[in-house]
């Protein structure tokens, strides 16, 4: 029998938090003022990946349910919206793709 997991996941919660998503956002940011064209596709495929496993990981937790913290799909919310956060603001800074015109 496995044993459940501690209510307090300390590493966990400190990578969830405004922090995290601010990280993350600067990160992609950055990108996105240094190579719009890479910064794309790395937020398409990144953000893409982290929904995907969000979802999935919220359909089987309504099917059956887990000993997955809470910590967790908040972490794959947060690696999901900032590539999108990061995006919009990158296409705004930028006025546009500039691989596209």
């Amino acid at each position: 029998m496995s044993k459940p997991f501690p209510k307090e996941v300390t590493f966990l919660a400190k990578l969830v938090g405004p922090e995290a998503f601010l990280v993350q956002l600067v990160g992609y940011l950055l990108l996105w003022l240094w190579n719009d064209y890479l910064a794309t596709i790395l937020s398409l495929v990144l953000g893409g990946i982290s929904l995907a496993v969000f979802l999935v990981a919220k359909l089987v937790e309504l099917v059956e349910s887990s000993r997955v913290p809470g910590i967790y799909y908040r972490f794959m919310v947060i690696c999901f919206t900032a590539p999108l956060v990061g995006a919009l603001l990158g296409v705004f800074l930028r006025d546009g793709l500039s691989w596209l015109k």
